[in-house]
């Protein structure tokens, strides 16, 4: 049987890429199991600053982008920002044509999640971090919200969804068993009452690639890989970009 060191050395790279908000990082595991990560500048659009901070991660841990092949990105799918999921999918579909990667399709609520929550990823204080049920609120808009209810299994502390995540109306939501909210400034007024009202934490939601990894390497370990040609975001409603420019074509 062949040592460990052994067996690391011959461990797949993985890659993690999250940039469906504002704040963008990528994250890799090199093959002795240590985590790089690297911030996107927040001065330059998504796609400008993606395989830059890509190309610096894997010099800054002493290897090509091209030792990738073979192994696994997975990526934040959503919801959140038009061009940054974009641009992410587009990156990871390049990586398994260019080197036959296996791909890992992560809902952007489990990087929040493992993010904000995990004790691994965030360091909470103990009283939050040990909450077994949580409630996402991402892309909210006016009096809507894509909401995703999570579980944490208790004997390994991973986040699960938790039955079909989607639309709901503000003040309609629901918010029972949820001790707590991930959700942002543009959580409506309507739900933030419901929450309080219901004794839930409401906590700002952080996104990290080493989150993202966390989630994907778990998922990627149960085999849950999507077809490169399956891979696609998430959206809640139709891009605003899609909206504008079939009005154009009506116009």
């Amino acid at each position: 049987m062949p040592p460990a060191s052994s067996k690391r050395s011959q461990a797949s790279l993985v890659v993690a890429l999250e940039t469906s908000q504002r704040l963008a990082s990528v994250a890799l595991r090199d093959r002795a199991g240590r985590v790089h990560e690297e911030a996107l500048s927040p001065r330059k659009r998504h796609d400008d600053d993606l395989m830059p901070a890509i190309d610096r991660m894997f010099r800054r841990a002493g290897l090509q982008s091209t030792d990738l092949r073979g192994g696994a990105v997975c990526v934040s799918i959503g919801p959140g920002g038009f061009t940054g999921l974009r641009i992410a999918i587009a990156t990871a579909k390049m990586f398994a044509e260019a080197l036959d990667v296996r791909l890992v399709a992560v809902p952007s609520a489990l990087v929040a999640a493992e993010s904000t929550l995990g004790s691994e990823v965030s360091g909470r204080r103990s009283e939050v971090s040990q909450a077994l049920s949580a409630l996402v609120a991402l892309a909210c808009k006016n009096d809507t919200l894509w909401a995703t209810r999570l579980r944490r299994k208790s004997e390994n502390g991973e986040w699960t969804i938790e039955g079909e995540a989607g639309i709901a109306q503000a003040e309609s939501l629901d918010i029972a068993g949820a001790q707590v909210v991930l959700a942002d400034v543009y959580f409506p007024d309507a739900a933030r009452t419901r929450a309080q009202s219901a004794g839930a934490s409401i906590i700002e939601p952080m996104f990290s690639a080493r989150a993202c990894l966390i989630v994907g390497e778990r998922m990627l370990a149960r085999g849950e890989t999507t077809d490169p040609l399956r891979l696609l975001p998430a959206y809640p409603r139709q891009p605003e970009a899609v909206t504008i420019w079939e009005q154009r074509g009506k116009a």
